[in-house]
Parts: C-alpha cells; sequence; structure tokens
C-alpha cells in the first residue's frame, strides 16, 4: 500500500507519519519546504519526501502521477483562526483552492485513491445551549477559518458525489500534543511554564478568555482516527466527527498544569487575547466514528499536557 501526506511535516502530518512508519506501507510526504523537516527528523528515512505546494496544481500533479498512492491524507492547510482574519484572502487561497487543486490533480492523474480531507469541528460555530452537533446538523461558521473549512466540507462532497472521486472527511474538534505551535492555548501555556520555570519567576501566565469550553483530544488518538476513516470501506456514512467526547474550560486546564508541576497558578488577561469573535462551547458528537470505526481516544489529557510540557523543555535546552 502507498499513502502520500501532504503537509507531512506539519503538526498533524508528522504524528500522521509517525503512526503510519510502522506499518508495512510505501509513504510518501508532500512539503512545500522539504528542507523544513524538524518534526520528521526522526523517521526521515522512512519517508519519501517531495516538494511541491499545494497552490501549485502542475506540482501537486507531478508528485501524484509520480507516487500513484493508494490512500492521499490532506492534512496541508492554515489552521489559525486569528490568522484566518489578518489574512483572509491567504487563509482561502490555501485551504479551499489547495484543497481543489488536489481534487483536480487526483482527477486529472486519473488513478484510483482514497482522499481523507480533513476540515474542522469549527463549521458548527456557537453551540452553547444548543444539543452537541451531530455530523447532519447544518454548518453555521463564524470566522473565515472555518468558512473556509466550510467550504472545503462541501466542495469535497460535490467532488465525490458528481466526479466520482472517493473521499472521506474528518471533522475534528480541538486537538493538542508535542509539536503544536504555541500560538494555539494548551501549548501556548505549556511554553510559557517551561519558560517560567526556567527563569525561575514566578507562575503568571499572560493569557485570554479561560472561561471559553472546548474538547480536547491528543492529536496521537486523532490520527488514529484519520486512519480508521481513511480505511473504512463502503459504507454509506464518509463525514465523521472526531472528539473526545469531554468538554473543558481553558481554566480546567491550568488546573491540570497546575496539578502537574505541583506549583500554583496566576492569570494576567491580556486585552489583546480577547478576542470578540470567540466561540463559548466548541465540541461535538462523536458517536458515529465509534459507533462504525470503534475508535475511540485513550491518552489521558494529563498525559497530553505533561507531554507538552517535556516537548517545550527539550526545546528550550536545544
Amino acid at each position: 500500500m502507498k499513502i502520500l501526506i501532504t503537509g507531512v511535516g506539519g503538526f498533524v502530518g508528522s504524528h500522521l507519519a509517525d503512526f503510519l512508519v510502522a506499518k508495512e506501507i510505501q509513504l510518501f510526504g508532500l512539503m512545500r519546504d522539504v528542507e523544513r523537516n524538524e518534526n520528521i527528523k526522526n523517521i526521515i528515512n522512512h519517508i519519501s519526501l517531495h516538494q511541491a505546494d499545494i497552490n501549485d496544481f502542475t506540482s501537486l500533479l507531478n508528485v501524484i502521477k509520480q507516487t500513484k498512492p493508494d490512500i492521499i491524507l490532506h492534512t496541508a492547510g492554515q489552521p489559525f483562526v486569528p490568522s484566518s482574519f489578518e489574512h483572509t484572502a491567504e487563509t482561502f487561497q490555501v485551504n479551499v483552492i489547495g484543497t481543489i487543486n488536489l481534487l483536480e490533480a487526483i482527477k486529472a492523474a486519473d488513478i484510483k485513491t482514497r482522499t481523507l480531507i480533513i476540515t474542522s469541528g469549527e463549521i458548527y460555530g456557537e453551540v452553547i445551549g444548543l444539543p452537541l452537533p451531530t455530523e447532519k446538523s447544518i454548518p453555521n461558521p463564524v470566522n473565515p477559518y472555518a468558512a473556509s473549512k466550510t467550504s472545503i466540507d462541501y466542495i469535497s462532497q460535490t467532488y465525490k458525489k458528481y466526479e466520482g472521486l472517493d473521499i472521506v472527511i474528518a471533522r475534528p474538534f480541538n486537538h493538542t500534543g508535542p509539536r503544536q505551535r504555541a500560538n494555539f492555548v494548551c501549548s501556548s501555556i505549556a511554553k510559557q511554564l517551561v519558560n517560567l520555570k526556567k527563569t525561575k519567576q514566578k507562575y503568571i501566565l499572560n493569557l485570554g478568555n479561560i472561561s471559553a469550553q472546548r474538547d480536547f483530544t491528543d492529536v496521537r488518538d486523532v490520527v488514529k482516527a484519520y486512519w480508521q476513516i481513511a480505511n473504512l470501506k463502503e459504507n454509506e456514512n464518509f463525514i465523521f466527527n472526531v472528539s473526545s467526547g469531554i468538554q473543558r474550560t481553558i481554566k480546567n486546564v491550568i488546573q491540570l498544569f497546575e496539578k502537574i508541576i505541583g506549583e500554583e497558578i496566576s492569570i494576567n488577561v491580556e486585552k489583546g487575547r480577547l478576542r470578540g469573535y470567540d466561540i463559548q462551547l466548541m465540541a461535538g458528537d462523536s458517536t458515529l466514528i465509534k459507533n462504525i470505526t470503534g475508535w475511540k481516544p485513550i491518552i489521558p489529557f494529563e498525559q497530553t499536557l505533561q507531554d507538552l510540557l517535556n516537548y517545550w523543555e527539550q526545546k528550550e535546552t536545544e
């Protein structure tokens, strides 16, 4: 079996690669800059890397023709909500046009391949006071990032229905773990705590809204869900929410960090981190994937946070 991961050097792509190198497959990775391979440096000899940009149709087509993958796992994209406000056109260019380029390249290559498209639980918008959204819930995006992911979701369904492409769709909610950039909340907290410990300062975190509720899953569990979805045999269901089923406020996350480090943590709420567009509750019902594939998250969230701390401690000593 031949697998191609777009964005293989990124947060999610690298964890997918970690998971897959242990399997008897031929693994290909697509990166915009093959020199930036820090996240996959320990498994680099197990991946055949190809340099291509998802905004460049020709380079995508060449890679797909060369590799002829049985499965494409599309993890490349712009993943950060605030950036979608600052760089809206770029977000749509990368997330939407880039995905269309990939699907058109698959068509042009005229190969049979299963393609996993990753959208987001963000497409459902604010759900506080409402039943948790299922895959049949109507999207209600409230920011440009979510709008771009909603577009990808609908476009992919169109290519499946009218163009005959073999597409499955994952709608993941918040996920975190080692290698996540420090502009995401759990990773930001972990990095700040490591730096404060190193400089022997009081544990005072600079944060925004700590009352927002999120459903966090370890990225290493999430990539297993992606693999289950990508290998799903013919089924009328091809869209799946991916979530843990547990909602936590950011304050709850901080309390878990306090338990791990054995220190009291204070909060400095920075106005610049408070966003008028913050969703108060982002969570979803993942019963479908659990019933159909048997997937469920197994890594305790406390372990995820400990591993984030370990990751940043290692980064700071490099």
